[in-house]
């Protein structure tokens, strides 16, 4: 008796440890996402002027479009980070922590913008940013997560094209469209439209 109860308790003990530990992206606004990836804090888009979120030194931020205000740290990318100082970011992030981030041009507006394809315990996640030009997305394959907005999904619908992704989360939603329903192109794939606030558990 005494031994099966220190078995449930260590049954019970280790379930709640592997649901700790699972990956989750919160969206913190309509734009902003954080990933919680087995301790590493991602941040993909900036956090707008007068936010409260925090992106700490060692915390990751992928920013679609260049920020107006100077960023520091060396876990930081944007646009303007090309040639030999991105291949060495990448490179020094990777060896780090295992998240593996390639950043790809993906023209808004007259704006630089950069969408990115980040590799991690095996999983391929896209984040798409604002863009509309769906060139790069559609270049993507076996894509496990796709972080995609309203636009770029109607471009490639109009294209007569398909996301190859197997869970696609919209983002950059109108305030108050969060939990909804709109078409998104891709096959046998799951769609989420979370709510600010939100958090998703990933690769269950």
């Amino acid at each position: 008796m005494f031994r099966s109860s220190l078995f449930s308790i260590a049954a019970l003990v280790c379930a709640t440890v592997t649901m700790a530990q699972r990956p989750t992206a919160t969206l913190l606004n309509n734009s902003l996402l954080r990933l919680d990836l087995d301790g590493f804090k991602l941040f993909a888009d900036a956090p707008p002027h007068g936010s409260d979120v925090v992106i700490g030194p060692d915390d990751i931020a992928l920013y679609t479009v260049e920020p107006t205000a100077p960023v520091v740290g060396g876990r930081t990318f944007m646009p303007s980070i090309e040639g030999e100082v991105l291949e060495r970011r990448s490179e020094r992030l990777g060896e780090k922590t295992a998240i593996y981030v390639h950043p790809s041009a993906t023209p808004y507006k007259d704006a630089p913008h950069s969408s990115y394809l980040v590799q991690w315990n095996g999983r391929r996640i896209w984040f798409s940013g604002l863009t509309e030009d769906p060139t790069a997305l559609l270049a993507a394959t076996e894509i496990d997560l796709a972080f995609v907005n309203p636009a770029l999904c109607s471009a490639i619908e109009k294209a007569g094209r398909a996301i190859d992704a197997r869970m696609v989360v919209v983002y950059h939603l109108p305030s108050g469209e969060g939990g909804g329903e709109m078409s998104v192109p891709c096959e046998r794939c799951k769609v989420l439209m979370p709510w600010p606030g939100e958090v998703i558990q990933l690769f269950r």
